[in-house]
């Protein structure tokens, strides 16, 4: 009989422990000669090797165990009781043009769950243009069209501010957009230090994106300084200065070098406001970084415990105390992974990556609309986006787990890999100047320019999976009804209502508008915000507010801008031609598969010729088997097909390959005959025989799609 203690012993205290060179040595045994790591390891684009399996042996040398939530550096996260107290914000962006269709969806959704605007600006507003002096293009282009006091009065009617939090991303445009929302927040009379938000002012992702900001980099920086005093002083729940790694995440960086540039960034905006006159707490508590969430679920959880961790030391060094040392974080689902064909896929994409940000602590989060790379959501897709955080927190019950993944070997060993990383390239950056000079010499263009080329020749060779569209292409599906705005006319109805608005103003607030405008040229800039608000209320636009504001300053020097782009995008290229050749001939460029023997013989190649090229577009037959070159040639003729592939198994091949490519070529000698499966030491025989080409599991899919679809005139 056992005793108590006995008793209470673990179950599992009673079997011999495993070590680890004995699981080693029992794999190897099982590879039967293949190299174990080469098998049983990978290596991630951010240059970490994953292993197998991990022991608890990995945490020794780390401090995870020893570490609680809301203390020793945040590992765990900011706060001790994690979202008990308060779940992260549920911030979806509404990307609408018009003010009146903002407070539309605005209303419906914070009704719904939502409970954070996300404020995205149109092209014209970012750059400080009224909607009469700005293109077709730019007004109501990716964001709402603000240009006066009313337009913020129509997007925000019936909103209560201290209900709500409200998330800009004002680019370079922090001053004007500020202006503007602070003037109407004093409209409302609403105490500010119980308003909550940011205002994402970021140039420097302006200049990796764009290539260009309207004025010196400098006087952008003092811009910041300004809006970040103010916000300290006057509403301390808004936070000025953004670190956006949405320039960076679209351009294809891994997720080591977007922790590395985001704080090589915030060590920029911290140093140039401590010069500007702020405390470094100060300074600290007014930077909210926003980081993209890409597939890869434990790699973005380790991200973002890495975030808190490092951010907390550079805080730290710089002589913060501990309150400004905790890092405020936004996520946001990825674009570069979404897809236009399969759309629906995305919401699953959408899922794991929501839930990366939940276990990885974040305090706001927006979940990306499955359509948002095709068109302007709906209510449809906006309640599937904003019900996935609603499911993550309600039902799922993560609220009620204080960082979910401590302790986990894994987790904790990546979590220390991509800290390590991230470190060494944020060192790699200060030692090229700072970030704009990284910027400026080509060191972040080149660094993220390898991890792009490695990610595309990845999925080219199907090493990495789109569902959709590098496998298992859909070819019957039926594309999303187009909803995208005439910009045209968006752009004329915002002029003539902003000349409406114009219009309204009498000669003595058109006085006051050009007696507060021309005050700005001898502010000292600690008076200057509240100045650009008593223009905003009088009657002042951002446009003039931008021209004053920026009377003798001239553009920054330009840089090239880094690219954005989608992984799918080469793929849906591929697919459009097909499409627009189908559309053209009647018929999509065709492959036939001669197909050896009973089904049993060939399938398995034929399933997978068929997905190869259907991910270019290509329309594959694939009848019964053939038991005779005669009747392969007949129905290949028949079928008016350019290129034929010949499926079966290696003993077909070595037996009949010879036979069939020789009577195809005889009889059709402009067909290209392809081998479905690696030839080995027999290719020198095939080609002879008529082989042009073959495809196998290492085969580049893309390009050789690519190549194909351009012998038949598609591209």
């Amino acid at each position: 009989m056992k005793t108590d203690k006995q008793a209470t012993q673990p179950l599992l205290t009673e079997f011999p422990a495993t070590s680890a060179e004995e699981w080693r040595d029992a794999a190897e045994k099982l590879l039967k000669g293949k190299p174990f790591d080469k098998v049983m390891t990978r290596q991630t684009p951010e240059g970490i090797r994953l292993e197998p399996i991990f022991r608890k042996e990995v945490l020794d040398g780390l401090s995870a165990a020893e570490t609680f939530p809301g203390f020793d550096g945040y590992l765990r996260g900011t706060s001790a009781t994690g979202y008990q107290k308060e779940p992260w914000e549920i911030a979806q962006e509404l990307p609408y043009g018009t003010p009146i269709e903002f407070n539309t969806a605005a209303r419906a959704d914070l009704m719904r769950g939502q409970n954070a605007l996300n404020v995205l600006l149109d092209i014209a507003t970012l750059k400080g243009l009224d909607p009469d002096s700005a293109q077709s293009g730019e007004v109501g282009a990716c964001g709402l069209s603000l240009a006066c006091l009313k337009d913020i009065e129509v997007a925000f009617d019936e909103i209560m501010p201290e209900a709500v939090s409200f998330h800009f991303r004002t680019g370079c445009s922090g001053l004007s957009v500020g202006s503007l929302f602070f003037a109407w927040l004093k409209q409302q009379a609403v105490d500010l230090k119980k308003v909550k938000g940011s205002l994402g002012m970021d140039p420097i992702a302006v200049k990796a994106a764009a290539g260009q900001v309207p004025a010196k980099m400098s006087e952008l920086l003092s811009e910041q300084a300004i809006m970040a005093n103010y916000c300290a002083q006057e509403a301390p729940g808004i936070r000025a200065v953004g670190v956006s790694s949405l320039p960076y995440h679209q351009a294809g960086a891994s997720a080591v070098e977007e922790l590395g540039i985001c704080l090589a960034t915030g060590v920029t905006y911290l140093n140039e406001m401590i010069e500007r006159g702020l405390s470094v707490d100060t300074a600290a508590q007014q930077i909210r970084f926003s980081f993209c969430i890409g597939p890869n679920f434990f790699m973005e959880i380790a991200k973002l415990r890495a975030a808190r961790v490092l951010w907390a030391q550079i805080v730290k060094a710089f002589g913060g105390n501990a309150e400004s040392q905790k890092i405020v974080m936004h996520a946001r689902t990825g674009l570069y992974n979404k897809t236009q064909k399969d759309p629906y896929v995305n919401m699953l994409r959408t899922t794991t990556e929501a839930l990366s940000g939940a276990i990885g602590g974040v305090d706001s989060m927006c979940v990306g609309n499955f359509d948002e790379v095709s068109r302007l959501p709906d209510a449809f897709s906006r309640r599937i986006s904003r019900n996935t955080q609603i499911i993550l927190q309600e039902e799922c019950e993560l609220t009620s787990v204080v960082d979910p993944a401590g302790g986990s070997w894994a987790v904790e060993w990546l979590t220390n890999e991509v800290s390590e990383k991230s470190w060494e390239l944020f060192k790699a950056i200060e030692a090229e100047g700072g970030m704009t000079e990284a910027l400026k010499n080509g060191y972040i263009h080149k660094t993220i320019n390898a991890t792009a080329k490695q990610n595309e020749a990845l999925l080219g060779a199907r090493r990495t999976s789109l569902v959709g569209t590098n496998v298992y292409p859909n070819l019957e599906e039926k594309e999303l009804e187009t909803r995208i705005p005439d910009y045209v006319v968006v752009r004329d109805q915002r002029a003539r209502e902003i000349a409406a608005a114009r219009m309204e103003l009498d000669e003595a607030a058109d006085a006051t508008v050009m007696e507060a405008l021309g005050k700005i040229v001898d502010s000292s800039g600690e008076d200057l915000l509240p100045i650009l608000i008593q223009a905003v209320e009088a009657g002042a636009t951002i446009g003039e507010i931008s021209k004053t504001i920026r009377a003798t300053v001239h553009p920054d020097d330009a840089i090239t801008p880094l690219p954005t782009t989608r992984l799918a995008s080469k793929y849906e290229a591929l697919r459009a031609a097909s499409a627009r050749f189908a559309e053209k001939t009647g018929r999509a460029p065709a492959i036939f598969l001669t197909n050896l023997g009973p089904l049993r013989r060939h399938k398995a190649r034929a399933d997978f010729t068929k997905g190869f090229f259907q991910s270019g577009g290509f329309e594959v037959m694939s009848p019964t088997g053939f038991e005779s070159p005669q009747d392969a040639v007949a129905a290949l003729a028949e079928s008016k097909a350019g290129i034929t592939v010949v499926c079966g198994t290696d003993d077909d091949y070595a037996e009949k390959f010879a036979d069939y490519a020789q009577a195809i070529k005889a009889a059709l000698p402009e067909m290209q005959v392809i081998l479905a499966g690696y030839p080995g030491e027999k290719e020198a025989a095939y080609k002879e025989a008529g082989m042009d080409d073959y495809i196998f599991i290492k085969s580049d899919n893309y390009e050789l799609n690519r190549r194909y679809l351009t012998g038949l005139g598609v591209l």
